[in-house]
């Protein structure tokens, strides 16, 4: 194995510990909660720890105590955390913390972190395959990694050549299904995913063929890269016991995020010394969707016993308010661990609660609300609009636009998914492994080179008849001879630009680079990409690649090519999240998780939207997954730092038509003392004007009035505020509390006393 060498590493831990910084320096401005959790000793270590209350510092002051108080050896730590970007973070605060020999903030190694192993499961695991991999039959070092388009585009044409109907069997859903029953390995929680239904009988053999071509690829989807270390864990013994007699130290952030195949190989990481800390909250798991168990971080002191428990419940974000909200909601699950958040700041502004009419009405109220924040000296860098799902996207957006408010939707197109960034990773991935049948079929005709489906087709046919990749059966003398015209000139063509391509596989990833656009006609590339646009921009991209190729061989000198391929397939929606641009966020509530805003506005806050109509109605258990929906209420409400704000609507357009909607049963469980119409009447009387009780909807009401309501009964109006449209009752309700209703729609009928 080419591990680190032990003296270079000693060095660097004897370096970093002689470095002058004390216990008592690490552990300042730390609560007495957050202290106890970095000085737990030895063993097995349970961080319970709430929304913003600082446990990615805890985490990196807890390994800086390890290495310079403790004697742990930078290269004996192993740090897993779920996002590059969180990763990344992690790694710089250790660095920060533990300088390194020089001054500069990487390790001899060129890992970062100053030996340190820091990153998601992904990337961690990819790393120990690139060294391990030839282990298993039939792979190689040079693997490629395939990304859910990638893997879709290869289960399409496997439909497609089984004779099946691509419409009817789509390859997302089969990719899915593929994915889910991958991860399940060891699971024993009843539940089967076979139910013996001829579709699920097309899905085996859509399966089956799936994983042979992704061997003769030399290829791995996400799930592969763990399960493949899983699997040399299993069966290698030796191998698992070097890793974990290296890693001292285990320590796994966001564990309640672990799927089963993840918590397997974190006990084998810390099968050895023992040492496991991990640090998450139940009340923010939000992933069964996609594998993760809460009954990972649920069972652990009962999986480890004589565990260790800190629970961290002092939050530094978000005003008592907001906190007595989220406490309120979330004490009505029963999977969790007891906590309650509390701060030492502001008390704040009471959260908002506004009925509204339909989609457009809210979104309406949305957008003033915005522009509210901004008049009270507010930026639109401060806000955040979440959602459940994402169709509600476009009816705030538009009101976004007609008020000229800016905004970004989160996890939209991002750098990668572009096509001239996707044409030249297909390249380098061949220059790589030029078994890479999805880059094959992807580039071959980039620029156009006269290579249809036709021949596409009989060249697939060749390979698979003969057990070869796409570019091995170009190699092969007798390939074209069914192939006529055009395309016969231009496989040829491209055959000779696999040759040039094979020149990059060692080479620096920028030099690789460009070793790949000199096979390329760029100019014609580009022309042919024009949408009419022009092709600047592209062009401009590329550069950016070329910078970013150019910046990867600095971080990483040892990295090449095969190193910053893997980094780029590991990039992340959250991952290109910037929050520095002075616009509204527009995302989905799973989306802000690990998020932070000063203004934050939750939509469609219905019981058909959250919880989610067919997330509960598509679970086993019903009531499990009403549960995990009440923490994704929470997790957007504990997003906010000043400024709540909740909406929903009487009526909702949904696909093919609209129908009347009830609020979510999740706003019955917040506080009633603490919903309120937002701000004073002054404060909303300069965005949204003065009532005017004599004309409108607001005719014949004032404070004091007493009033029914046709879904929550009876009521007394405390504020009125708004003009026009934007007319609002705050009304206290005998059976259902404060709530502020838009006069317009609210159907409030007077009442004589």
């Amino acid at each position: 194995m080419d591990w680190l060498d032990l003296k270079e590493a000693t060095d660097v831990a004897d370096s970093a510990a002689g470095g002058g910084i004390t216990e008592e320096e690490l552990l300042d401005g730390l609560n007495e909660a957050q202290t106890a959790a970095v000085l737990a000793g030895n063993g097995p270590l349970l961080i319970v720890a709430g929304p913003g209350s600082g446990k990615t510092r805890v985490v990196t002051t807890r390994i800086a105590h390890l290495v310079t108080q403790r004697g742990v050896a930078p290269w004996e730590v192993l740090a897993i955390t779920f996002t590059n970007k969180a990763a990344k973070e992690m790694r710089e605060r250790v660095e920060r913390l533990i300088p390194s020999p020089d001054g500069s903030p990487e390790s001899p190694s060129g890992q970062g972190a100053n030996g340190a192993w820091i990153g998601t499961f992904h990337s961690m695991c990819a790393r120990i395959l690139r060294r391990e991999i030839d282990i298993l039959d039939g792979y190689t070092r040079d693997f490629s990694i395939h990304d859910t388009g990638d893997r879709n585009t290869l289960i399409k044409s496997i439909v497609k050549e089984l004779g099946f109907d691509a419409k009817q069997f789509r390859p997302p859903v089969i990719g899915g299904w593929i994915s889910a029953r991958k991860n399940r390995r060891g699971r024993d929680d009843g539940f089967e995913l076979s139910d013996g239904s001829m579709e699920e009988d097309v899905y085996i053999a859509v399966e089956k063929k799936y994983r042979e071509r992704m061997r003769v690829q030399n290829a791995l989807d996400f799930d592969d890269l763990l399960l493949k270390v899983l699997d040399i864990f299993d069966e290698h013994h030796g191998v698992r016991d070097a890793y974990a007699r290296r890693f001292r130290q285990v320590l796994v952030d966001e564990y309640q995020d672990t799927n089963r195949v993840q918590y397997l190989l974190v006990k084998h990481f810390a099968s050895f010394h023992g040492n496991l800390t991990v640090c998450g909250d139940p009340d923010q798991s939000i992933y069964a969707w996609r594998g993760a168990d809460i009954r990972n971080i649920l069972d652990f002191e009962h999986d480890y016993p004589g565990a260790q428990s800190v629970r961290l419940e002092q939050n530094y974000r978000s005003t008592a308010r907001i906190l007595e909200a989220a406490n309120a909601v979330i004490s009505n699950n029963t999977a969790r661990k007891e906590k309650d958040l509390f701060t030492e700041g502001d008390e704040g502004d009471r959260v908002t609660v506004i009925e509204c009419g339909d989609e457009n009405d809210e979104a309406r109220e949305i957008a003033a609300q915005v522009r509210s924040h901004v008049t009270r000296g507010g930026q639109y860098g401060d806000c955040a609009v979440l959602y459940r799902a994402g169709f509600l996207q476009r009816a705030i957006e538009t009101a976004l636009r007609y008020d000229s408010v800016p905004y970004q939707v989160v996890a939209g197109l991002e750098f990668y998914q572009r096509k001239e960034i996707k044409d030249l990773v297909a390249l380098l991935r061949l220059a790589l492994n030029p078994a890479d049948d999805i880059a094959f079929v992807r580039v071959v005709n980039t620029p156009s080179r006269g290579v249809g489906d036709t021949s596409l087709a009989r060249l697939a046919f060749f390979a698979q008849d003969r057990g070869l990749s796409l570019s091995a059966a170009l190699g092969e003398s007798d390939v074209l001879n069914d192939i006529r015209g055009r395309a016969k000139k231009g496989l040829a063509e491209f055959a000779g630009v696999l040759e040039e391509l094979a020149m990059a596989r060692e080479l620096d990833a920028s030099v690789a680079l460009d070793v790949v656009l000199e096979s390329l006609d760029v100019d014609r590339w580009l022309a042919e990409m024009d949408d009419g646009s022009g092709t600047q921009d592209r062009a401009a991209n590329v550069e950016e690649l070329r910078a970013f190729a150019a910046d990867y061989d600095k971080r990483q000198p040892e990295g090449k090519l095969r190193g910053m391929l893997e980094e780029v397939a590991l990039v992340s929606d959250t991952d290109a999240y910037e929050g520095d641009e002075d616009r509204v966020k527009l995302m989905t509530l799973h989306a802000c998780k690990g998020l932070e805003f000063p203004f934050v506005a939750i939509a469609g806050v219905e019981d058909e939207l959250l919880p989610h109509e067919r997330a509960v109605d598509e679970a086993v258990d019903p009531d499990v997954a009403i549960e995990e929906e009440r923490r994704l209420f929470y997790v957007g409400i504990t997003r906010a730092k000043e400024t709540l704000l909740i909406t929903y609507t009487t009526y909702r357009s949904f696909f093919g038509g609209g129908r009347p909607v009830l609020p979510s049963r999740y706003l019955r469980e917040l506080p009633d003392p603490d919903i309120d119409g937002g701000g004073g009447a002054e404060e909303e009387e300069e965005v949204l004007g003065s009532f005017d009780g004599s004309a409108g909807a607001g005719a014949g009401l004032e404070v004091g009035t007493h009033v029914m309501h046709p879904h929550f009964g009876r009521g007394q109006i405390e504020q009125l505020t708004g003009a026009g449209i934007n007319a609002r009752a705050t009304v206290n309700f005998v059976r259902e509390g404060r709530k502020q209703l838009l006069l317009q729609y609210a159907s409030l009928e007077r009442l004589e006393r």
